[in-house]
């Protein structure tokens, strides 16, 4: 009964206020609108369940080797058949290992196109517990080498090549020139470890074969045994790991298998962002309530002398604490309904303009779990914000209310400590905002500026998928890619064309071990590894990638030709730290009994992002080794974008079925590459602009409120001789112990907080003198502008007149 009056009073007087009500609305609004947004990605990424059955039961099986820097490696085969036999605590183990396919000889089959596969041993299926939507997955027997020519069709692809229609099973498709039998269809957004993945096909693993003995590519999922927790599990692997060094020491020295929660290892480089990022949101909504409060605190002093009545008219002080607690919970719930309609924009705006989803982001939406959040909010919001008013109410005495703010009175000295203490905690959350968003605006800035060992500008770049069709074989195969590049080369504004098997930033791709041929070195299982690219005479001029010793790839470099290699500068300091590796000597192990001449060394290139690591390179003459799908680039005088259609057109003069995809500039690949970063530090730039705002509105309404209140008192200062610089000096001083107290707070705390940070930074330090400098300097003027425009007022006013200030 009390509840419903007090809401009802409530919001007839925020209807009375509605200056106040606006303002007041706006602010929680924005408040627990971004902490909505930011909480449904969070819920879909690291919260929610993973589509798996019994999903927390489930782990990733890497293998590590500390020694030669590995923490996370794929597995070797002939380890994962020796943990199924072996292990007692794992119920069962799955692999996986992904390519690049290219997809002909479909029904109705607009030509070749290049599709992201990912080959799975039979049990992956029944371990995770999915069932395809239409037809059945694997069987064992299907899942032998020599007789696993089937496939299952991810959701997107069946519906974008194949209409959606279920006449495609037991249809025949061909994959790199072979034929494979559709037998089923997976659900809508089924993915594993990696997203994107086109088609599933059997894993047909013989650990035995000789050909990948010592290699390491597995991609192992499995799931714990009934009854066994994840600690029994590891050290089971672990003991299994080390009988398996004294076995096959050749293979497994230094190596031993590591276990990591599938939730863990999906969330993987999302999770420090996301949690960064509901960190932020979460002190804005704190900045957000303290600025509520402030001005619950303002209203409440104006309506003083309404309370004091009411009290003397015989309302409990609780009472009052309850009503004025209930318009605060009202205007919170006001705010958390307009805020969800912000987050639903915010999730729009995320999903448009953010980089590419992290696992898990399409399963975010506006759910029962995220409105009852949203509920909790804004109660909680709301408690806040009508805490300090409830407190000052108790607190309040009867005759101090009905006697103060009369002429020559000055504002209380309990409420003007409390609106202090809020500005000041005001001031510190918005120190610790702005230099963790400082932190990543300098991360990405020096990220930017990396150089990722190429020249991007003005280059133009498509994929050839070179498997399917009359250019499948290895040797027309080279004699294309030839006539494609002399073809692109004669058109107008073209510099130069070449061609490699994966571009830069786009992954590590394909690797290999190897051994230095002149020297002797380590058993083949217990050789170095090295990416390995597969490039055409004229990539590494028209990439902009530099010489640095001997010469490139000559046509003269043929099937027929001696073979030969180039190393990029990081295998050749390594392996040849004092000699000149122009004319040494390697064994490439990925392409059987090939040992190469070295003719030439060329700068580092970044294989995945332009935060990671160098990696040893060796590049082979296309000729030698023709890859199925090949990236060419080609360096024009001009906008690239501008020769796209050009380009594509002569592909086509020359094959009129061959397929041209992802045609694109090197920019954007660059951007790509850069668009994570890019994102979390525009958030956290925008985040930082709300809390800049936030302080300095709540820093000017203190200030400025309370010269209202020291009308009197300043119209006594001037009348007895005080000079205008006095007052302003009096104003000023008030708002700059204020800043003070705030930023010293928020650099203790900042200086604490930013060092969880550290895994999304580059080349920047958690405790960044620049940042940890120029926020303070930055916020601390702000906070004396914001003071100083009240000051303004108070130094303008008239003695006679102030003096009559009621």
């Amino acid at each position: 009964m009390h509840l419903g009056r007090d809401l009802w009073y409530g919001a007839r007087g925020l209807r009375k206020a509605p200056g106040f009500s606006a303002v007041a609305l706006a602010t929680l609004a924005l408040g627990i609108g971004a902490t909505t947004a930011i909480f449904s990605v969070v819920d879909a990424v690291l919260l929610k369940p993973l589509p798996f059955r019994d999903a927390e039961r489930l782990v990733v099986v890497w293998e590590s080797n500390r020694a030669v820097a590995r923490e996370s490696a794929f597995a070797a085969p002939w380890n994962y058949r020796e943990w199924q036999t072996q292990t007692h605590t794992v119920g069962a183990f799955a692999a996986l290992h992904n390519r690049h396919v290219t997809l002909t000889g479909a029904p109705g089959d607009p030509g070749p196109e290049e599709l992201l596969s990912e080959r799975a041993s039979a049990g992956l299926f029944p371990l995770l517990g999915v069932n395809p939507i239409l037809g059945r997955a694997f069987r064992r027997d299907e899942d032998r080498p020599g007789h696993s020519n089937f496939a299952l069709l991810s959701h997107r692809l069946w519906l974008r090549r194949f209409g959606g229609s279920a006449a495609i099973l037991g249809q025949s498709i061909r994959l790199d020139g072979a034929a494979y039998t559709v037998l089923g269809v997976l659900p809508p957004g089924f993915s594993v470890l990696h997203s994107g993945v086109d088609v599933w096909l059997p894993l047909a693993l013989d650990p035995d074969d000789p050909r990948g003995a010592g290699l390491r590519y597995l991609e192992v999922i499995a799931r714990l045994g009934p009854d066994v927790d994840f600690e029994r599990a590891r050290s089971d692997m672990e003991t299994i790991g080390a009988r398996l060094q004294a076995a096959n020491p050749g293979l497994d020295k230094g190596w031993k298998p590591v276990l990591v929660p599938l939730r863990q290892e999906v969330a993987g480089h999302a999770e420090p962002a996301l949690l960064t990022m509901a960190a932020a949101v979460g002190l804005l909504l704190l900045m957000a309530c303290a600025n509520v409060a402030n001005l619950l605190l303002v209203r409440g002093a104006a309506r003083r002398k309404e309370i004091a009545i009411r009290v003397a008219l015989g309302a409990g002080r609780r009472r009052i604490a309850a009503q004025l607690l209930s318009e605060s919970v009202l205007l919170a719930l006001a705010g958390g309904a307009l805020g969800t309609a912000l987050a639903r924009g915010g999730m729009a705006l995320l999903e448009r303009f953010g980089p590419a989803n992290p696992p898990g982001l399409a399963r975010a939406s506006l759910d029962g779990r995220l409105l009852l959040f949203t509920l909790a909010v804004s109660a909680g919001a709301g408690l806040l914000c009508g805490l300090a008013p409830g407190i000052q109410a108790l607190k309040s005495g009867l005759n101090g209310a009905l006697t103060e703010g009369g002429r020559g009175g000055t504002a209380g000295r309990g409420g003007r400590a409390m609106r202090n203490a809020l500005v000041v905690f005001e001031v510190a959350l918005a120190v610790v905002v702005l230099i963790g968003g400082g932190l990543l605006m300098r991360s990405f800035e020096r990220l930017r500026a990396a150089d990722p060992g190429f020249q991007s500008a003005r280059l133009l770049t498509f994929h050839l998928p070179l498997a399917g069709g009359r250019n499948a074989a290895p040797g027309r195969r080279a004699a294309f890619l030839q006539e494609v590049e002399d073809g692109i080369g004669a058109l107008p504004g073209v510099r130069g064309v070449g061609a490699v098997n994966a571009l830069p930033l786009e992954g590590v791709g394909v690797g290999t071990t190897f051994a230095l041929g002149d020297r002797a070195g380590p058993p083949p299982d217990q050789r170095p590894m090295a990416l390995m690219r597969t490039a055409s005479p004229a990539y590494f001029r028209a990439m902009g990638i530099p010489l640095l010793a001997g010469r490139v790839f000559a046509v003269s470099d043929g099937a027929q030709a001696p073979p030969v290699v180039i190393v990029n500068r990081m295998l050749a300091r390594r392996y040849w730290p004092a000699d000149n590796p122009i004319g040494g000597v390697l064994s490439v192990d990925a392409i059987t009994g090939r040992t190469a001449e070295v003719v030439g060394v060329v700068g580092d290139v970044k294989p995945e992002g332009l935060e990671s690591e160098d990696w040893p390179t060796v590049y082979n003459p296309y000729a030698q080794a023709p890859a199925p799908t090949m990236a060419v680039v080609v360096r024009t005088a001009r906008d690239p974008r501008l020769l796209a259609a050009a380009v594509e057109r002569e592909v086509h003069r020359l094959d009129a079925a061959q397929r041209v995809a992802e045609v694109r500039s090197m920019d954007e690949v660059l951007a790509g590459a850069l668009a994570e970063p890019r994102f979390n530090a525009a958030l956290a730039g925008i985040f930082a602009q709300i809390a800049f705002a936030l302080a300095a509105v709540g820093i000017y309404g203190v200030i400025s409120y309370d010269v209202s209140r020291r009308t009197n008192e300043i119209g006594i200062r001037s009348a007895l001789g005080a000079q205008p610089a006095a007052v302003l000096a009096l104003i000023l001083g008030q708002g700059a112990r204020l800043a003070a107290a705030g930023i010293a707070l928020g650099m203790a705390a900042a200086f604490a907080l930013t060092r969880l940070m550290a895994g999304l930074l580059y080349q920047v330090k958690p405790t960044d003198a620049w940042t940890f400098t120029a926020v303070p300097l930055f916020l601390g003027a702000v906070a004396l502008l914001a003071s100083y425009i009240p000051s303004r007022r108070a130094m303008a006013l008239d003695p006679v007149a102030a003096l009559r200030h009621e």
